[in-house]
């Protein structure tokens, strides 16, 4: 079960104020005038945009209108007990920022006080009702004299009607210390000895990282977790928390490229960390560069065989030693791909084949129909197109391991064929989240 703290900010109220107006009875036909007027701070860019008649039943409008977008103003008579009448009251957000309903006071107060055959209500507008950018929402405001009434009101009859606007932040804090503590406070699978259906999922460090004091990684998992983020004003995703930093990863590939046009699975050296580290990184915002973790040290280990290694394999071997005679084991710099690991861990399974069966299945033997729940319960796997990997196949100097379309991984071909490429990076650990929740529409947005 995931949480998510709630914390909102208000920063801009939207008052709607209905104020009455000195009316004496001696018979029932005379009548009740309730002049109505509302206000809201502009500093929101919350507005009034329209007022209009609902349903008029015994009941006639002596005036309405909006001055400055600022002030609504209608009058209404109630003839006798039964008539009723109701104003529908445009409000739109023309901000670049979401609001939501934060509460909505004054009914209640006002329909306590005398005459108690008087009522006042809202309607189509509720607290938690989301106001987004750029978008508008119509709410009721009725007035009603109650038709079994048989007393004559002799006193004013007074509504105010606040309802508070704020902003929707996601129900994200604007301070939630760094990422990857938010996530794991906020988000993580509060049972982390099973797997969810969905979502982030802690795991104990693998493969030689295993120490006593080793701090737990953490992975979303699933067919579709939330897991998306904004960065360079695009998509990307979060393959999981490392260390405290998140390592996030492109949501669509850049297109179809080499790994190495030169048939070398060195990545130090390889035309497309050449070009992922240069002329990629230069197209991302610089504000967003300075996010980016340039002196992370990524490990560059492969596999000497492919049809016998699980995800849990690979992830200890990608940290290991086995590259091809005189390649690296390691490599310093800012943007790389995911490992064979990171697609593996990524599945949830599903109701055939579980988690555990899927992590206990050869990676290679992953497109068989009999364990189909594993790769199409990966985020990370895409039916329409083969990914490449940062993973070398060892045996080989020029083979480097890939998702491919039908959900399997091989490393049999040559890194000069051109494949799927979706760059991964590693975060700062001192980057914060201050707003979203994860999904596409509502990505997480850091500071």
């Amino acid at each position: 079960m995931r949480t998510r703290q709630k914390q909102r900010i208000i920063i801009g109220t939207l008052c709607a104020v209905i104020i009455g107006l000195a009316v004496g009875y001696a018979a029932l036909s005379q009548t009740l005038n309730i002049n109505g007027t509302g206000g809201i701070a502009s500093d929101f860019n919350i507005l009034f945009t329209d007022i209009g008649e609902g349903t008029m039943n015994g009941a006639t409008t002596i005036n309405k209108q909006i001055t400055d977008s600022t002030t609504a103003t209608f009058t209404i008579d109630l003839s006798k007990p039964g008539s009723n009448g109701e104003y529908l009251i445009t409000v739109e957000n023309r901000g670049t920022i979401d609001a939501y309903v934060e509460s909505i006071n004054g009914i209640d107060e006002a329909n306590s006080t005398e005459p108690i055959d008087i009522t006042f209500s809202i309607e189509d507008i509720a607290v938690n009702d989301k106001l987004p950018a750029s978008e508008s929402k119509v709410f009721k405001v009725k007035v009603n004299w109650d038709s079994t009434s048989t007393s004559i009101p002799s006193t004013n009859k007074d509504l105010t009607l606040t309802i508070n606007f704020a902003q929707d932040t996601g129900n994200v804090p604007t301070t939630g210390g760094n990422a990857g503590d938010y996530l794991i406070d906020n988000v993580v699978s509060e049972d982390i000895t099973t797997s969810p259906t969905e979502g982030l999922f802690g795991i104990d460090n693998q493969g030689e990282l295993t120490t006593s004091n080793s701090p737990r990684e953490y992975r979303y998992i699933g067919a579709d977790p939330d897991n998306y983020i904004e960065f360079n004003n695009e998509l990307w995703r979060i393959i999981g928390i490392f260390d405290g930093q998140l390592k996030i990863i492109h949501n669509e590939s850049l297109g179809d490229m080499a790994w190495d046009t030169n048939q070398i699975n060195d990545w130090s050296t390889a035309s497309l960390q050449t070009y992922l580290n240069n002329d990629y990184y230069g197209t991302i915002d610089p504000e967003d560069q300075t996010k980016i973790d340039s002196g992370y040290v990524w490990k560059l280990g492969g596999s000497n065989s492919l049809e016998d290694v699980t995800a849990q394999m690979f992830y200890e071997r990608e940290r290991g030693k086995e590259v091809y005679e005189g390649r690296p084991t390691e490599w310093t710099g800012s943007i790389a791909l995911m490992y064979p690991s990171d697609y593996g861990f990524a599945t949830s399974g599903g109701s055939t084949t579980n988690r555990s069966s899927c992590l206990a299945t050869v990676l290679y033997d992953w497109y068989e129909s009999d364990v189909e729940d594993c790769y199409t319960n990966s985020w990370l796997y895409d039916s329409s197109t083969t990914q490449w990997t940062l993973a070398p196949y060892a045996s080989n100097s020029s083979d480097v391991f890939r998702v491919f379309y039908d959900g399997y991984v091989d490393g049999r071909d040559d890194v000069s064929l051109s494949y799927a490429v979706r760059p991964a990076v590693y975060l700062l650990s001192n980057v914060e989240i201050v707003s979203g929740i994860g999904t596409p529409d509502e990505p997480f947005v850091l500071s």
